[in-house]
C-alpha cells in the first residue's frame, strides 16, 4: 500500500479528500430537479432529438460534462475497447482508497480487481509493483460529474507522461466516510491516455452500507463493466453529454 504524499498535511488532506456529506442530501435534490427539467426538456423537444441535445449541452456542460469533441473521442476508443478487450493488455494500478481524510493506494484491491476481471475475460492483465500514479489532489467538492471529468485528465496527463508497457491502464477509486463506501470513480484509459472508459457510482447505485473493507465495492466495479461492454458508445458517452 502506498500512502499519498501530501497526507501528512492534515489541514490541506481534510480540505482535499473530505467526502462531500451533502453529496447525499442537498445536492442530490438539487441535481435531481434540473435532471427532472432536463428530462421535460428533451420530451418537449423529442421531435428534433439533435436539436434538443444541442440545446440542453450547456446544462450538461454546468453539470461538469466534458466538451462534444472529446466524447467524439471517448466512443472511439470505447468502440475500440469493445472489439478488442480480449486479446489486450491491461494494467491494473492500485486503487485509491480513502475513507475521510486517510488516502491510500491499495495494491492488494487491484489484484482482486484483476482477477475478478480475469474470471470474465481473456485479457492479460497485470498490476504494476513500481507504485502508483504520482498524481496531485483533486478536490472532490459537491459535483461528482465534474470531479470524475477534472480527474480523468489529471490521469490521461499522467499516462501520457508514463506510456505504460500495456495497451490499457485501469484506474479505480474508493471514497468512504465511517467505513462506507460513498462514491466510486473508475477510468481506463488506452496507451495514448485517451478515455476510453469512465464512471461515477454513488449511495444511489449501491445503498449506504456498502463496506469499504472487502471485495464487495470492486465486484460492483467489475459487474458493471462488463455490463456497460454490451452498450453503444452513444449510451457510455452520451451525445452532448445528455442522456
Amino acid at each position: 500500500m502506498r500512502a499519498m504524499p501530501f497526507i501528512n498535511d492534515p489541514v490541506r488532506a481534510a480540505r482535499v479528500y473530505r467526502l462531500p456529506l451533502a453529496i447525499s442530501n442537498p445536492m442530490k435534490s438539487t441535481f435531481c430537479r434540473l435532471l427532472a427539467a432536463v428530462v421535460v426538456g428533451g420530451t418537449l423537444l423529442s421531435p428534433l432529438r439533435a436539436g434538443s441535445e444541442i440545446l440542453l449541452y450547456p446544462l450538461a456542460r454546468a453539470f461538469g460534462a466534458p466538451p462534444e469533441s472529446e466524447l467524439v473521442r471517448c466512443r472511439q476508443a470505447f468502440q475500440q475497447l469493445q472489439a478488442h478487450l480480449r486479446e489486450s493488455r491491461v494494467a491494473v494500478q492500485p486503487v485509491l482508497c480513502i475513507d475521510e481524510s486517510r488516502a491510500v493506494w491499495r495494491r492488494m484491491t487491484a489484484v482482486t480487481l484483476a482477477r475478478e476481471v480475469s474470471d470474465r475475460s481473456p485479457a492479460e492483465l497485470t498490476v504494476p509493483r513500481d507504485g502508483a500514479p504520482v498524481v496531485p489532489p483533486t478536490e472532490f467538492g459537491h459535483n461528482q460529474l465534474r470531479y470524475l471529468w477534472t480527474r480523468a485528465t489529471v490521469y490521461t496527463d499522467w499516462v501520457k507522461a508514463n506510456p505504460p508497457a500495456a495497451d490499457y491502464v485501469w484506474i479505480a477509486e474508493i471514497w468512504g466516510h465511517d467505513g462506507k463506501v460513498g462514491a466510486i470513480q473508475v477510468y481506463i484509459l488506452d496507451a495514448r491516455g485517451q478515455v476510453a472508459y469512465c464512471r461515477l457510482f454513488n449511495s444511489h447505485h449501491f445503498g449506504p452500507n456498502l463496506p469499504m473493507e472487502g471485495v464487495d465495492a470492486v465486484q460492483l466495479i467489475v459487474r458493471n463493466f462488463f455490463e456497460d461492454l454490451k452498450k453503444t458508445a452513444e449510451q457510455i458517452f452520451p451525445p452532448y453529454g445528455v442522456g
